[in-house]
């Protein structure tokens, strides 16, 4: 028997290459007396069902290894049952190969909410895997084969999505090269450790993070694991973030609970007489002991019940240092914990880090871990490959994305710095003029830092401390980048990013989120840098200019641009609002009340502002 109907996730002709690394001659065919069941949003299966047909393909040539291959995908003789059938080509009848599910064996799938694209990435994982487990069984040397597994995978985890990436890019992979990519992976080590004293001073906190990252890889992996159907991203989108999330809420709810568990194991400080791959056994133990399914379930339906879903891409992130803006020019112990992040990659902590995009940012040249430099560590949501600026969208719901935001920050446990966000731009539309500079003053309002400086007197920080100003670039409020969704993809997404924004801890920020798509949705602005050649240069230095003044003496925003704003604002969000649901509606109308209550709030603080004491200084 060389011919095989298909009719769900093998009829996709991606997926069946990436299982086979074949094609086949196919022809439109029906199967008889059979019945199609798939739950929404996951896979399907077909059951026998007298008088019922199924569309799909018949494919002729089938070679015996391809379904052997194939068995192993379908799990033959357990999920799925490989059956003789009769198929309908035309008027003509003949025999093949069909895969029967097993409802009682599929039933944990479903629950879970499994579709034919995490049925694939699954059954490519189990290709990586037997890798892993050689260099498990050679490297480790641990009597405990599974949590020695386990471990492997984890500190190789950053290249194992590699690998599952692109055999969606390649639709398949050699085995050969997954061979190869296992076994050149370097596994981490702190031998070096032992022999520099230095960094020896800070390597407390150094492996505090590494464990903290892997206790969040894990916790992800989790959701990701039991609740596929709630945490399933849109394909374009990237797929760890909603897991992510939940995973960040949890490690609030569970702080304690890891601190003391640390303590009692002895890893919260630096012990020679431990390994790196030590203290990645610990995070594991550790993110089994706290995940618990209760609140886990918990979580879950949180999230569910607050999600919001525009259709715009949005992304952020976020630069931490202890030292401020002095971050980048740091010099050495400047910084008593970190000293600047400079032994950031010694602990390899990029590749710890992944999953929220960790890198150290200097603000010149793109950091590597050939690199030691002092900077900004940052987290970029979405951003899974640092270099060649390769991110998808980490979302398009403010509500996701401004919890991600209050949850690292809590996390991360490193003074919050500045936050960046970004939105994915219509390609279609033109870049416009803005002539109420007002209307910049207004983002500032919402997402800038307006405090007292020492004498008393009201200043807007990011730009008055020249944290997003340089004497030959200018302001930089916002900036057009563009970015890879994959590798080898040769097409840009336009993106414009607000760099404004100060990053604070407990801080609530889908206002300024809504806001700053309502207005980019709306007035579509041009963005401050990044754009090549941009019209009325000259009118806005000028604006550029009157946003310095500002900082430096913050005047109350008119009442008539103020409004003006909110109406613009109103006018972005109903225009998303008509492609979303009723649901989506209601919430832009929540926001915008919150938008306005908070631009209200924080003008009238400007109006009753009094210095605590004169000063003639500027």
């Amino acid at each position: 028997m060389d011919k095989l109907f298909v009719y769900g996730s093998l009829n996709n002709e991606q997926y069946f290459h990436i299982l086979t690394g074949r094609s086949f001659s196919a022809q439109p065919a029906e199967l008889l007396d059979h019945r199609r069941v798939q739950r929404r949003n996951s896979f399907a299966f077909a059951l026998p069902w007298n008088g019922s047909r199924i569309s799909g393909k018949l494919l002729s040539g089938v070679t015996s290894a391809a379904l052997q291959k194939l068995d192993e995908y379908e799990g033959e003789g357990h999920l799925y049952h490989r059956r003789i059938a009769r198929v309908k080509i035309g008027a003509e009848i003949t025999q093949a190969y069909v895969y029967v599910g097993d409802p009682k064996a599929l039933k944990p799938y479903l629950k879970k909410g499994f579709n034919d694209r995490d049925r694939i990435e699954e059954f490519v994982a189990r290709q990586v895997e037997r890798y892993l487990e050689n260099k498990a069984d050679r490297n480790l040397l641990m009597d405990r084969k599974h949590l020695s597994l386990m471990v492997t995978r984890e500190l190789l985890s950053e290249e194992v999505e590699s690998l599952l990436s692109q055999h969606f890019i390649d639709a398949g992979l050699p085995p050969f090269i997954i061979k190869h990519e296992i076994e050149s992976a370097s596994l981490p080590s702190l031998d070096w450790l032992a022999a520099d004293r230095k960094a020896q001073a800070y390597a407390d906190a150094y492996l505090n993070m590494v464990i903290k990252f892997i206790i969040f890889n894990q916790l992800e992996e989790k959701f990701r694991d039991q609740y596929r159907g709630s945490v399933q991203t849109k394909p374009n989108y990237y797929h760890h973030t909603l897991s992510g999330l939940m995973a960040l809420q949890l490690l609030q709810m569970q702080r304690t609970r890891v601190q003391t568990a640390m303590t009692q194991m002895g890893v919260n400080t630096y012990r020679e007489d431990l390994r790196y791959i030590d203290y990645g056994v610990a995070a594991i133990m550790i993110a089994e002991e706290i995940f618990d399914l209760d609140l886990a379930d918990e979580i879950v339906y949180q999230v569910k019940k607050n999600r919001r879903s525009g259709n715009h891409p949005l992304g952020a992130e976020l630069e931490f240092s202890n030292l401020g803006v002095q971050a980048v020019a740091a010099v050495e112990r400047q910084d008593p914990v970190y000293d600047g992040f400079y032994y950031f990659y010694d602990f390899d902590l990029m590749r710890r880090g992944w999953k929220l995009g960790a890198h150290i940012d200097d603000h010149g040249f793109l950091t590597s871990p050939d690199v030691r430099t002092r900077g900004f560590m940052e987290l970029a949501f979405g951003r899974y490959r640092l270099l060649g600026d390769v991110s998808k969208p980490a979302t398009d719901d403010a509500w996701v994305l401004s919890r991600m935001i209050e949850l690292a920050v809590d996390y991360i446990d490193v003074r919050p710095h500045s936050l960046h966000i970004s939105m994915e731009i219509l390609p279609d539309r033109p870049f416009r003029r803005i002539d109420d500079p007002q209307f910049f003053l207004c983002l500032l309002l919402l997402g800038g830092d307006l405090h007292e400086d020492d004498q008393g007197r009201l200043r807007e920080w990011r730009i008055y401390k020249e944290e997003i100003t340089h004497p030959e670039v200018g302001v930089c409020l916002s900036r057009l980048n563009r970015h890879h969704q994959n590798p080898s993809d040769r097409k840009w997404s336009s993106v414009v990013e607000f760099q404004f924004p100060r990053l604070t801890a407990g801080r609530d920020y889908q206002p300024l989120i809504m806001a700053l798509k309502g207005f980019q949705i709306a007035a579509n602005p041009y963005p401050f840098k990044g754009v090549k050649e941009r019209p009325f240069q000259a009118h806005y230095e000028e604006i550029e200019q009157s946003l310095v003044d500002w900082a430096a003496q913050p005047m109350p925003v008119s009442a008539s641009s103020l409004n003006a704003f909110i109406a613009l604002v109103e006018k972005g969000l109903k225009e998303e609002a008509l492609k979303c649901s009723a649901e989506y509606d209601s919430y832009c109308r929540l926001m915008l009340g919150r938008i306005e209550t908070e631009l209200k709030q924080i003008n009238q603080r400007i109006i009753d502002h009094k210095p605590k004491r004169p000063s003639n200084h500027p």
